[in-house]
């Protein structure tokens, strides 16, 4: 028997996801707590072989962006990150509320000037959340995949990037002040 597509998920598709925990408890906020759920992501591009091509692990919140061949497979993504780090998390570092996340967004990202915004939205947000202060400190921050956009394309087209979504200055000594937030136009 074989699988309908999904009229909601189109197959052969990039998604952005936005999820957040519950009444935004900062579940997060070590770097222990966010390797934990970098290592989910990780395990959604192993075990389900879906590509990730933009991720940021707020201290609250976290946007993906990834790939699919099938878009049933929405599903098992969301179980993985919500289900999968729910259950995982609980053990190891205990939850103050019952539920861990509150809200689950996903968009489909349709054309070239979309998919910058997108990615310049995800790989800038630690900065537009000031818990980076720098480029450099985004840069260096594993949490977000800013480095892996510079590494691949450069650090000038990476900049851009988020300059485009994200209103921010930088002066001499290299420090940014975040001080005006676009919108994302979908």
């Amino acid at each position: 028997m074989s699988q309908k597509a999904c009229p909601y998920w189109p197959d052969k598709s990039i998604y952005f996801l936005i999820g957040s925990t519950f009444l935004h408890f900062p579940y997060f906020r070590e770097a222990e707590q966010k390797q934990f759920f970098l290592n989910q992501i990780k395990k959604i591009n192993k075990i389900l072989n879906i590509p990730i091509s933009a991720y940021s692990i707020a201290i609250n919140h976290y946007h993906l962006k990834f790939y699919l061949e099938k878009g049933l497979d929405l599903a098992k993504v969301r179980q993985l990150l919500h289900g999968g780090t729910s259950f995982e998390y609980r053990k190891r570092f205990g939850t103050k509320y019952k539920e861990m996340w509150q809200s689950f967004k996903v968009i489909r990202v349709v054309g070239e000037e979309m998919d910058r915004k997108v990615t310049g939205y995800i790989i800038g947000n630690l900065l537009k959340h000031k818990e980076v202060s720098t480029f450099n400190e985004l840069k260096e921050n594993r949490f977000s995949s800013f480095w892996h956009t510079a590494e691949k394309y450069g650090e000038e087209y990476a900049r851009g990037l988020v300059y485009k979504v994200i209103d921010v200055s930088e002066d001499a000594e290299g420090e940014v002040g975040v001080e005006e937030f676009k919108s994302i136009k979908i």
